[in-house]
């Protein structure tokens, strides 16, 4: 059971309000790729403790906001990264949320069956395997080898290597506040862990 209720739109600050507006009605709800609020309208998954502190919580959603939809990794290297992180954590809403991405992305039964079990993958796609293998440094313990980075060089530029430390470092963070907060997945949806 969560450690946070759910926040309903119509119990929010003018600032929870706000963020809760550029949450539930910005890229994300343009995107629909998993849906945004429970019933009584409260914002699933991490949003919902974004909003006990909006300054912060504002900041947190923008960078996520970059990296889903702005940022020049592809879908399918985004969604390994993504998966792996959701897989180390166990994090039941990250996996939820972006495994049917994942799927639209490119990933097949086989590929989702060893990012879940946290094996590696047989990608045939050299940038698939340099974001996996340096996400799973990441991951690991923060500092790739040598030849991971350079792998990662090679397939992203340099700035496609920050925005990829960027990401997992982001959806590390989503999954640290879910658990802390004993966030699962949306009512009514089975847990994929």
């Amino acid at each position: 059971m969560s450690r946070l209720e759910g926040l309903r739109p119509e119990d929010l600050s003018d600032e929870q309000r706000a963020l809760y507006e550029s949450i539930a009605g910005g890229d994300r709800a343009r995107d629909a790729s998993f849906r945004l609020t429970e019933a009584d309208g409260s914002l699933v998954g991490p949003f919902n403790t974004l909003l006990l502190s909006p300054v912060v919580g504002d900041a947190v959603q923008s960078v996520g906001t970059a990296i889903r939809f702005g940022c020049g990794l592809s879908s399918l290297v985004r969604e390994v990264a993504i998966l792996a992180v959701a897989a180390h954590r166990r994090s039941p809403f990250e996996w939820w949320a972006h495994e049917p991405i994942g799927r639209r992305a490119g990933l097949d039964d086989a590929q989702i069956a060893a990012l879940k079990a946290g094996e590696t993958p047989d990608f045939g796609d050299g940038a698939a395997t340099a974001a996996y293998a340096f996400s799973q440094a990441l991951i690991a313990g923060g500092h790739p080898d040598d030849a991971t980075f350079e792998a990662a060089r090679e397939a992203f530029g340099l700035d496609g290597v920050m925005e990829l430390v960027t990401l997992v470092g982001y959806y590390t963070l989503l999954a640290q506040l879910m658990e802390t907060f004993d966030v699962g997945v949306p009512s009514g949806e089975p847990s994929p862990f």
